[in-house]
């Protein structure tokens, strides 16, 4: 069984690939939870929380079209090579500033903002060369356990970034985290990243961010994906925007409390992840990703009502299992629809989505929360992707002409 689970480890430039991002993203994830410790703890306000997703999202709409289009045509090691430099470097700055004790709030909502833009770059290239480390029949299960990356990463990046604010402070995690982008950076140059095929007639930038937009807005499978990909990123991202509200005046569990409230979606998305991984074939693709956006949102509505701490930990366990799934299976879609050509186009489009688009809802829920709640809050937008997902998924032709992916 772990062995059809874990086939696409066979691989060895995917396997080193696969474990430089788990160890540089839990890293990430520690970095991310003492930004948001220390946001709250600074402004007392679930309105800086928002404004922080708002700053990381706001460049990746901006500039991931741009972003796609350049990965298409240059040298994607040097991308991948400079943007993880770049991320290093704003960790190292976050520890130094917190640690001499000149941290403002306005250099993590700056740090937040070029993160983003940076993220419009280096998330088109994992994806395109994830597609070039294995072969197209190992396609979905490498897609899957790349996702779990960054899914189930959270097992352990909070948990040990909560664990850690009380002992070492914020600005031991920062230093956390700049050793995690670190080893990102080193197996970066253990592995073979080909060259984008140059096109026949050159176009420009322009012209390519253009044709790249046009392709999924007018190839009805990429427009269906798309729109129930947003529905979900916008709708229940915000619900980890807000775990410091849960974890501190609603749960009264603290910093350690938050740590593992954020690891609880991480387990749950090991264990998807894993079930996922282990399918060869998915027929009937419109009613596997009802099936998963529904659950994720029915499951945050219940995490949203419960006061008890170890019940939230299973329901989130749950919602985690659901996320990851459905991201998994939603990539795999389009990178089983897509070609060399335009991959990158539609890779970045995709992370636009889930990890711009997600961020921008945390802003305007921000706001929402600030008048009636957190909990209320989750509770509105589980509801929201419940009703649109299944609108989409149910009463959509698109989806329901799309072929059985896998192996045979």
């Amino acid at each position: 069984m772990f062995a059809n689970t874990f086939r696409a480890f066979r691989h060895r430039d995917y396997a080193i690939f696969w474990s430089g991002l788990f160890l540089g993203h839990t890293g990430t994830l520690i970095q991310t939870t003492a930004q948001s410790w220390l946001i709250f703890q600074l402004t007392n306000s679930p309105f800086y929380l928002g404004l922080e997703g708002l700053c990381l999202g706001l460049p990746r709409v901006i500039f991931s079209a741009f972003g796609g289009a350049v990965v298409d045509r240059a040298d994607r090691k040097t991308i991948f090579v400079v943007t993880q430099a770049a991320f290093l470097l704003m960790a190292l700055f976050l520890g130094v500033m917190t640690y001499l004790g000149a941290i403002r709030v306005w250099h993590l909502l700056a740090v937040s903002a070029l993160t983003g833009f940076c993220v419009s770059f280096e998330q088109p290239v994992r994806q395109t060369i994830l597609h070039q480390l294995v072969p197209p029949a190992v396609l979905p299960n490498a897609v899957t356990l790349y996702q779990m990356v960054f899914n189930g990463s959270l097992l352990f990046g909070p948990s040990i970034g909560g664990l850690l604010i009380p002992v070492v402070d914020t600005q031991g995690c920062f230093f956390v985290a700049t050793a995690g982008n670190l080893i990102v950076l080193i197996t970066i140059f253990m592995i073979r990243i080909p060259r984008a095929a140059r096109p026949a007639s050159p176009k420009s930038l322009t012209r390519d961010m253009i044709e790249g937009l046009h392709l999924a807005w007018n190839r009805p499978i990429f427009l269906a994906l798309f729109t129930m990909l947003g529905i979900v990123a916008f709708c229940t991202k915000p619900y980890t925007q807000f775990m410091p509200v849960f974890a501190r005046d609603i749960l009264d569990v603290g910093a350690p409390g938050l740590g593992f409230l954020l690891m609880a979606p991480g387990a749950g998305a090991i264990a998807g992840g894993l079930t996922l991984a282990s399918l060869r074939r998915f027929p009937k693709s419109h009613h596997l990703l009802f099936f998963l956006g529904a659950g994720f949102g029915c499951a945050i509505i219940l995490f949203a009502a419960s006061r008890t701490f170890f019940l939230s930990l299973i329901l989130l366990f749950i919602a985690g299992g659901f996320q990851t799934s459905f991201l998994s299976f939603t990539a795999t879609l389009l990178q089983s629809h897509a070609d060399e050509t335009n991959r990158g186009r539609i890779m970045s489009l995709y992370g636009l989505i889930n990890r711009g688009l997600g961020p921008m809802g945390s802003f305007p829920f921000g706001l929402v929360a600030t008048a009636i709640g957190a909990p209320w809050t989750v509770t509105v937008c589980g509801l929201l992707t419940i009703g649109l997902v299944a609108y989409v998924a149910l009463y959509r032709s698109q989806l329901r002409q799309i072929k059985p992916v896998g192996e045979m």
